[in-house]
């Protein structure tokens, strides 16, 4: 099987939950590592919230231009 193959599936079985929480430690661990404070780390964080949130804003807006366009067409 290639590697996208076993991608899939490992994706497909996957507990969210769990794998959410492992990769939380494992990234942690690594910032640890490389010479990242607490403190860097909760910047880090507070800028991954961020970018989601600009993400999701610009995802709303597109969903509801999309919708509009519909309205008009339909």
């Amino acid at each position: 099987m290639n590697r996208s193959g076993n991608l899939d599936m490992i994706l497909k079985n996957m507990d969210t939950n769990r794998a959410t929480k492992i990769l939380a430690k494992s990234l942690y661990r690594e910032l640890i590592k490389n010479g990242f404070s607490n403190k860097d780390i909760i910047n880090f964080s507070k800028e991954i919230l961020d970018h989601m949130s600009q993400e999701m804003r610009k995802e709303a807006t597109s969903e509801e231009s999309s919708k509009k366009d519909r309205l008009l067409i339909g």
